[in-house]
């Protein structure tokens, strides 16, 4: 009877060895990743997916929207204006990251960029009365400047950071800098009343953006493997 009792403690020890052998086994084959992050492209959404030990797929939605930021005060060729801008923001990233060291986060990233929107419109006007000589014209009366900024299409993006998108534990936190790299954005200049001339100078202030090629791409980023 003590025989029969001690076999069956054996038995129930390796099986309970052998259960605890396989959901190791499950842990260490957990290959998929949610994650939320923050930064200079809004709110992102994020999956990932291990492809390898050094390599990591990912599929990113990153979403922002400011209304009626207003900037007091802002002087402009010795004028002094206020600026009231919105930006919205909409982005597709399907990338990958590569993680160089075995035992380090350090990663390298890159992939493309489809920028279903991203929009800066702004209006400019005088805060104060404009005075030519003895004529006084209200700030209402020298009507304002609008424009409208918008970069459109897809755009390869490379960046650097620490870590990674599938950590090593259940939570994984990390950081990453990096841009878009972009065509230059397309510009709509419209003004009234007493600026109107003003909207001559699209094709000069076209110009000036031309080098406008890069959008910061900075996350702050907490992942969860499932």
């Amino acid at each position: 009877m003590k025989l029969k009792k001690h076999l069956i403690y054996i038995f129930v020890f390796f099986f309970c060895l052998q259960i605890k052998a396989q959901e190791d086994k499950e842990v260490k084959e957990k290959k998929n990743a949610i994650a939320v992050s923050f930064g200079s492209t809004g709110l992102g959404l994020e999956y990932a997916r291990k492809l390898s030990n050094k390599l990591n797929a990912r599929f990113v939605w990153h979403s922002l929207k400011i209304e009626d930021f207003e900037q007091e005060d802002v002087e402009i060729k010795s004028d002094l204006v206020d600026i009231l801008a919105n930006l919205e923001v909409s982005i597709v990233d399907i990338g990958i990251e590569y993680l160089p060291f075995k035992n380090s986060s350090f990663k390298l990233t890159a992939g493309l960029g489809i920028l279903n929107k991203v929009n800066l419109n702004g209006v400019v006007t005088y805060n104060e009365d404009v005075v030519f000589g003895e004529v006084v014209i209200t700030n209402e009366d020298a009507g304002e400047i609008i424009a409208d900024i918008t970069w459109t299409d897809t755009a390869p993006y490379v960046g650097i950071g620490f870590g990674r998108a599938i950590p090593k534990n259940r939570l994984g936190f990390g950081i990453e800098f990096g841009s878009y790299i972009t065509s230059s954005p397309k510009i709509d200049l419209t003004a009234s009343n007493l600026l109107e001339n003003t909207a001559s100078q699209k094709e000069n202030l076209q110009e000036s953006l031309e080098d406008f090629k890069f959008i910061p791409r900075i996350q702050i980023r907490i992942a969860y493997k499932f």
